[in-house]
């Protein structure tokens, strides 16, 4: 029923997303006084300028490892839990909302979607995603956005601690953003949010976290195509949020401070984009929201590089070292250092194939070496690799179709976790 829905609203898009508004039908306005569509609002004469717009996805495909067990036999943690491989299916269905008030747009987004498993429907999930907002301006020198934003959906192969479950991650979030003009080319920033992260899967649960920050820097714009901004960020972490065994574990820590200072460099020039990163980032042990001087400092950057090497041919390559919560080892900070590279090659008007590759080492920061078994192994240090391909079809203007496959390996202590994917995904996005 929803591919069939999908394939109306193709026609529909195909027939009309040209043109929706009735008023510039011939047949019709010829009947209607000159000042009509002076006394009437103008109606969107595009899909993508209606207010509300539908979102959907159906997706099919085949996972080798839906619960993330390992792969080899060599250790006690998981060693009676073999992989799980299922046909799978995603369905995705959502809306988005904006509205212009004067010098006000309101946004809301909804969404909600399902994992179906044909050979394990006991590990049947649930996704949604919600949020609400307002991006403003305020005189003609102060522009940002506030935002509520709240997601719930299973973790990505490889970025779970659990196995013989699927763990899902529920992320509630408020943030602010305003920039202000201060003097010509610069400009202030003045940033604050707070966010929640809980899991479902027990082992999981002790990476659950609140967090608060306040960020302040500045920009300067260099011309039309450099940029370049410093931001100061202050940050809480509790994770004393219920799972009382985190106290427990030797070397985990219920509260921290992080220190950061950043300073970002983005270049444009013709078909080249430049994004740097490089700054440090201070510690302070069992304090939230603190002032003291950091215990550890530990260094920080991000490159991410795009070039169209032809109208048909684009590439980028990136690379980064990185601190943030943890995900997928047991620790009060993660450190990943990650290094990727991937191209897209516009085949015809309609078909572009793709192509990435990704490895990442990530490592406890800050964190000393637990002595339980159990817990050392999952805080101990872990690689990653990806490897993927994909085809896409654009069918319409609205309606596209992808084929992917996607190769995932992880590998931590003895323990190697191997999962394959592959997708078939038809959507219907109306912007």
């Amino acid at each position: 029923m929803t591919l069939g829905a999908l394939l109306t609203l193709s026609v529909l898009e195909g027939a009309w997303a040209d043109d929706l508004s009735w008023l510039s039908w011939s047949s019709l306005t010829s009947f209607l006084p000159g000042e009509t569509t002076g006394i009437f609002p103008k109606l969107p004469e595009n899909w993508s300028d209606l207010p509300v717009q539908l979102h959907i996805s159906e997706t099919v495909g085949y996972n080798s490892n839906i619960t993330g067990a390992q792969t080899n036999n060599q250790s006690s943690l998981s060693s009676v839990f073999k992989p799980i491989g299922s046909l799978e299916s995603i369905s995705s269905y959502g809306f988005s909302f904006k509205n212009e008030v004067g010098a006000q747009q309101f946004f809301a987004d909804g969404t909600w979607g399902m994992y179906r498993y044909a050979r394990a429907p006991n590990f049947n999930s649930q996704t949604n995603a919600a949020d609400i907002g307002d991006n403003f301006s305020y005189g003609s020198k102060c522009t940002g956005n506030v935002r509520l934003s709240e997601a719930t959906s299973p973790s990505e192969p490889t970025q779970q601690l659990a196995v013989n479950t699927i763990n899902s991650m529920r992320t509630v979030s408020g943030t602010e953003n305003l920039q202000c003009i201060a003097n010509g080319r610069f400009s202030t920033i003045f940033n604050s949010g707070i966010t929640s992260s809980t899991n479902s899967a027990a082992l999981d649960k002790l990476n659950d976290y609140r967090s608060a920050f306040i960020a302040a820097g500045i920009n300067y714009t260099a011309s039309d195509t450099d940029s370049l901004q410093i931001l100061a960020t202050l940050t809480g972490t509790d994770y004393n949020t219920g799972a009382q065994q985190r106290s427990s574990v030797t070397g985990l820590l219920n509260k921290l401070t992080t220190d950061q200072v950043m300073a970002t460099y983005t270049k444009n020039v013709g078909q080249f984009s430049l994004s740097a990163q490089v700054g440090v980032l201070g510690v302070v042990d069992n304090e939230f929201f603190s002032f003291r001087y950091p215990r550890t400092i530990l260094p920080q950057y991000s490159l991410n590089a795009r070039w169209s090497v032809s109208p048909k041919l684009q590439a980028y390559v990136l690379a980064s070292r990185l601190a943030s919560a943890p995900t997928t080892i047991i620790s009060n900070l993660q450190l990943t250092e990650t290094a990727g590279a991937g191209v897209t090659y516009q085949w015809t008007p309609k078909i572009s194939i793709g192509a990435n590759l990704q490895i990442s080492y990530n490592t406890a920061a800050g964190t000393p070496s637990t002595t339980t078994a159990l817990f050392g192994q999952l805080g101990a240090s872990q690689k990653t690799y990806s490897a993927g391909a994909n085809v896409a079809y654009a069918i319409t203007p609205f309606l596209a179709a992808n084929l992917s496959y996607q190769y995932y390996r992880s590998l931590q202590a003895n323990v190697q976790t191997d999962t394959s994917v592959i997708l078939l995904a038809l959507n219907f996005n109306p912007i």
